[in-house]
């Protein structure tokens, strides 16, 4: 199972906890990220359950996003395809409007880092994880969906690291706007998730939800035109090449050799 489910009652109301558990570094393939979808809507159409949130019960990693090894063996012409999908996730879950929150106890890369800031609330553990939008180095732009989440998410002193690469600790993420708080042991860690999840479900479901979708409506309203310009880029002939390269190499323990 890529995902472990927990189901819990916080004084009538239910919530779920769900545990990425893909593979040794929590990364997603296209079947595993559209067979979580597929999960985020059951949760989204189950009246019962008031909020969910993302964990992870890896040692190392929160989510190393998306799966190099996958991509390095796709084909060109699926190339969109497969790694397209975590932008379009992205978007579906800035359309889940019951309360997301999420547990950032390991490393939070790329992909990891997005899944993370699609979500209300992040807390994270002040051990050795990092959080990284890392797309740039392996060629290609991040797409303008992440940034306008970015944009009112960070401190816009850091935003421009942020959209360039630049690696936080709990703490800078802390100093940055990134997480709402971090906690020195998995135990914490946990204790604030569940803090946050409980005075969640006091607000009235109808509630958050329309404010929530009141809050997103701007950037909900630009996935459309930023997944044009994001197909642009993948048909670009230099951006897919550099980004074979980078997988390739990640995948064989070297630095990439970009063409431009």
């Amino acid at each position: 199972m890529n995902f472990k489910r927990e189901r819990i009652d916080l004084k009538g109301s239910q919530v779920e906890i769900i545990s990425i558990q893909t593979n040794e570094q929590n990364s997603f393939t296209r079947a595993a990220l559209l067979e979580f979808r597929a999960l985020m809507d059951e949760l989204r159409d189950d009246r019962s359950v008031k909020a969910v949130a993302f964990a992870s019960e890896n040692e190392k990693f929160f989510s190393n996003g998306v799966d190099a090894a996958t991509i390095a063996t796709t084909p060109s012409e699926h190339l969109a395809e497969e790694m397209g999908e975590i932008v379009k996730f992205f978007g579906h879950l800035l359309q889940f409007y019951k309360p997301l929150v999420c547990e950032i106890s390991g490393h939070a890369m790329g992909g990891g880092a997005v899944i993370a800031l699609a979500c209300d609330f992040r807390f994270m553990l002040n051990q050795k994880g990092r959080v990284s939008f890392t797309e740039v180095f392996f060629g290609l732009p991040l797409p303008g969906v992440f940034i306008d989440k970015l944009k009112y998410t960070v401190s816009p002193s850091h935003l421009n690291d942020m959209v360039y690469g630049e690696t936080y600790k709990a703490q800078e993420a802390l100093s940055a706007g990134f997480v709402n708080a971090i906690a020195d042991s998995r135990e914490d860690l946990r204790k604030l998730t569940m803090r946050k999840l409980e005075a969640l479900t006091r607000i009235p479901s109808s509630a958050f939800i329309h404010t929530k979708a009141s809050l997103l409506h701007e950037t909900v309203s630009r996935i459309e035109f930023h997944a044009k310009a994001t197909d642009k880029n993948f048909s670009d002939p230099t951006i897919r090449g550099n980004l074979m390269e980078a997988m390739k190499s990640f995948t064989e323990g070297r630095r990439p050799k970009f063409s431009d």
